[in-house]
């Protein structure tokens, strides 16, 4: 068992002078790549660092990539881990001038880590427009603040910084957290510093400094519970069914997507599988199981 740094080393790309770059600079709003490892498309083309994504904008990170994004007005910044597709949603207000900012951005698939400033949560109360307090979350994901944000009476819909999947909104009450969405939208929501509220089914949950929920398809969130402090995968059986074909059951957290040979897996609630899959050349399957924040570890797991 191997426990993974999932931000290594980035290597720098090339300034990018593409038509996307140059017609994405002219929006009035946008998030900028700013580091980039493997292969990352924005739209179906290859992201280059400085590109600059608007609303409609799709980003696809492949396989053992990674790609990070500053959010405009220098609130904040994403990092999207491999194998995860995110769109821009909306991105209102004049950045730096405006007070009611909103930033949406929709997770179809695979993780997120944000890194959020703290004002984004009660906006520029105590500050001018013009000069907003600079206190931006680096990815520093040891911890980043030693005292939570305040809680906010809003809600979750009303939160300037949104983050959506296909089954839960989570809207920012603090600083830095993870989400991570599986094959069938179930969603697992991680905070590492601050607070996060995420809404279901018409119920709203918040999740302190620490703590963990969960989306399941059609079901509210789950009662925020402390987050372990590593992933970790128990397999309960693996069985040769032909030459090319194995059984393997097995079981993982429940916020976590675990991937098997580079394919996203679908878990039911508990955190429960049971896959028949295709038996891989070395006859060993290659499992990674990943949170939504820190969490991340791969097994090998041999076929007899």
């Amino acid at each position: 068992m191997v426990e993974l740094g999932i931000l290594g080393a980035i290597k720098p790309a090339i300034a990018n002078t593409s038509p996307l770059s140059q017609v994405n600079r002219t929006a009035t709003r946008s998030l900028m790549v700013e580091e980039l490892q493997g292969r990352v498309t924005i739209n179906g083309n290859p992201a280059r660092l400085g590109d600059r994504l608007g609303v409609g904008d799709v980003i696809t990170t492949g396989r053992r990539a990674i790609a990070i994004l500053r959010v405009d007005s220098n609130i904040g910044v994403l990092e999207l881990a491999e194998n995860t597709t995110l769109e821009i949603r909306s991105l209102s207000g004049q950045p730096g001038l405006d007070p009611n900012q909103e930033t949406v951005v929709f997770i179809s698939k695979g993780r997120v880590r944000s890194s959020i400033a703290r004002f984004v949560s009660a906006p520029f109360r105590n500050s001018t427009a013009s000069q907003p307090p600079q206190e931006i979350a680096a990815l520093n994901w040891e911890g980043i603040f030693s005292q939570d944000s305040q809680n906010s009476e809003e809600s979750v819909e009303a939160s300037p910084f949104r983050v959506e999947t296909p089954v839960t909104v989570a809207g920012v009450r603090g600083t830095s957290f993870g989400v991570d969405v599986g094959p069938d939208g179930k969603t697992g929501i991680s905070t590492v510093e601050g607070i996060v509220g995420t809404s279901a089914e018409g119920e709203e949950t918040q999740v302190n400094r620490q703590k963990f929920s969960v989306v399941n398809l059609n079901l509210p969130p789950t009662v925020p519970d402390l987050t372990p402090p590593l992933s970790a995968l128990q397999v309960f059986q693996v069985t040769r069914l032909s030459p090319r074909r194995a059984r393997i059951v097995g079981q993982v957290d429940p916020m976590d997507i675990v991937y098997i040979d580079n394919r996203a897996i679908v878990t039911d609630s508990e955190g429960k599988f049971d896959l028949i899959a295709q038996l891989p050349p070395s006859r060993r399957f290659r499992i990674v199981v990943r949170g939504p924040s820190v969490r991340e570890r791969e097994y090998s797991v041999p076929v007899p």
